[in-house]
């Protein structure tokens, strides 16, 4: 989650470089055409403002393909995480923590008033131990094998609730990322507006040289 978080960081930075230089673009687009008409200039400052714009233009494209990569992985690990998260729940269910303790408590309460030799058990107790004849090995391996599946029950329990809530992070995340593409779209948009008006400008000036030959 950190690597992500810092992806994150490093395009908002990339996002206030990239806005900076637009607004520069776009101010000296706008403040600048005119002048160059009158001085006769236009050509020339608008191969420079399409240099600008090829080179912004490039950036803008490298930073949505990043937005992009960064979108897809997280849904990969999304992905991988839903599907661990799904292998761990049932066995933390299955495996009810609340059940074995009950039941092993009921075995060695058992265990104990037969070693003891107590009289006073539950029925349980009684067709576990008396009515059964169940050896103490036996109940000590019983009650073996219900604590380590207590513990996987455990264990996975506290796996699956770890990984959920890194998923709900990962889904946390996602906004940011999406503001992130809005406001990037933004600013190609005005890039593209600012293409279009020079091309505008170098057909009106191409069609101005046609007439005076």
């Amino acid at each position: 989650m950190r690597e992500t978080k810092e992806r994150i960081n490093r395009l908002r930075q990339i996002l206030e470089q990239l806005r900076a230089q637009t607004d520069t673009l776009w101010e000296r687009f706008v403040t600048l055409t005119l002048e160059r008409i009158l001085s006769g200039q236009l050509r020339d400052f608008l191969d420079e403002v399409e240099a600008e714009i090829q080179g912004l233009s490039q950036y803008l494209v490298e930073a949505d393909c990043e937005i992009d990569r960064l979108r897809a992985d997280l849904q990969e690990r999304r992905r991988g995480l839903e599907e661990r998260i799904a292998l761990l729940e049932p066995l933390a269910h299955r495996t009810s923590t609340q059940n074995h303790l009950s039941m092993m408590l009921s075995r060695v309460e058992g265990l104990e008033a037969y070693l003891l030799g107590k009289k006073d058990v539950t029925q349980e107790a009684f067709d576990l131990h008396y009515k059964r004849h169940t050896t103490a090995p036996g109940d000590l391996l019983y009650l073996r094998i219900r604590l380590l599946t207590t513990r996987v029950a455990i264990t996975a329990a506290t796996h699956s609730k770890n990984l959920s809530e890194l998923a709900l992070e990962l889904i946390a995340s996602a906004p940011d990322i999406d503001q992130i593409k809005t406001e990037l779209s933004t600013l190609m948009t005005r890039v593209e507006c600012v293409s279009d008006l020079s091309r505008y400008w170098l057909a009106y000036l191409d069609i101005s040289s046609a007439k005076a030959d």
